[in-house]
């Protein structure tokens, strides 16, 4: 029918606007979260962007449940501020048959949501954590930074270099503080740069400075002057942590069985059905008084959002400490939001039930 093809219409532009806002915002304050984490010599500045599209992806289900819910409460919503549900509504279309559009429009993304929750987001916080360990197990130079004290794999060193090339790798004005051979040794030199050797190994290079030999409080130190000075860099040994629940499969989740495996497949299980019974309930929650022209309806939209979604994090915590049965979580809530949203479809249809029953 008509109202169908145009609804869907509608809400799909809606909610690819609204994706397309919450995907830019998100960009950008994970940009600068992670330029923070560069600033304080957390990652390397190459492992900016690779962390962005890791991150985004995590965030991907939440961002297109609430692109899903607000693209259907928003499309409808206009509609009743421009009297064109009025109209439709006149011409005998009933209240109900506006639930086979939305999941029509629904389904997709629902299921969209559940590949992401299930399937994408594991696979993509496990490999940004791969990336961070190979980043640590790298040369101890990939993690300088300028301006900054870096430490060295082991304790056993620490940098700092006033400036940096980006695409040279020239380093200039270094300190270097490190043990070797039981002997503390401080090395400034004028500038430096990291070598890869075809064996494999990895060497700093460092060009006209002085080192320093000896033990702290005692006289017995020396000093060395040099034109250049070949430190070998070691690649660190980074053992692997044992995987959190976030990162395993559903197979492996299933086969866990443990607090913190229910609660994780509550939640991937769970945001998936909340998109769903969100999108149908916003048909009577966009409801706007066209004489008053308020909109209350979205305010509520709004609270009844976050508390679902609230219920759905603390239900997912409390099974994950064992505090609540896991069947229990993962039905109660959405059980509770199913039966409100018929309440709210049955007060749509007879807006004063009581008065009726009076007479």
């Amino acid at each position: 029918m008509i109202h169908r093809r145009t609804l869907i219409r509608e809400m799909s532009l809606s909610a690819g606007s609204i994706l397309t806002i919450l995907i830019a915002i998100s960009l950008v304050t994970l940009f600068i979260r992670l330029l923070g984490d560069v600033a304080r010599g957390k990652i390397a500045n190459e492992a900016v962007f690779a962390f962005l599209g890791f991150s985004l992806l995590h965030s991907l289900p939440v961002l297109l449940s609430i692109a899903l819910f607000a693209g259907v409460l928003t499309t409808l919503s206009r509609m009743w501020r421009d009297s064109e549900m009025i109209v439709w509504l006149s011409s005998g279309l009933s209240f109900t048959q506006w639930i086979r559009p939305v999941l029509v429009f629904a389904l997709p993304l629902t299921l969209l949501i559940l590949l992401l929750t299930a399937w994408l987001d594991p696979w993509a916080l496990q490999k940004r954590n791969e990336y961070r360990d190979e980043l640590k197990s790298r040369a101890e130079m990939a993690l300088i930074t300028p301006g900054l004290f870096a430490e060295g794999s082991g304790g056993d060193r620490v940098y700092f270099v006033e400036t940096m090339n980006p695409l040279t790798g020239v380093v200039r004005n270094i300190f270097l503080r490190a043990h070797i051979d039981g002997q503390l040794g401080l090395v400034t030199a004028r500038e430096g740069s990291y070598t890869p050797m075809k064996d494999g190994s990895r060497y700093l290079v460092l060009e006209d400075g002085r080192r320093y030999e000896g033990v702290p409080g005692k006289l017995d130190y020396r000093i060395i002057e040099f034109e250049r000075y070949w430190m070998r860099l070691d690649a660190a040994e980074v053992r692997p942590g044992k995987g959190s629940p976030k990162q395993a499969s559903l197979s492996e989740l299933v086969e866990d069985g443990s607090p913190m495996a229910r609660g994780e497949l509550l939640w991937r299980v769970g945001l998936p059905v909340s998109a769903l019974i969100l999108a149908i309930m916003a048909i009577p929650l966009s409801f706007v008084n066209v004489r008053a022209r308020r909109s209350y309806g979205l305010v509520v939209a709004l609270l009844v959002f976050f508390v679902y979604n609230n219920m759905l994090s603390l239900s997912q915590a409390w099974v994950a400490q064992d505090k609540l049965n896991p069947w229990l979580g993962a039905v109660s809530m959405h059980v509770v939001m199913a039966l409100a949203t018929v309440a709210l479809f049955y007060l749509r249809i007879h807006p004063d039930p009581f008065r009726r029953k009076k007479r």
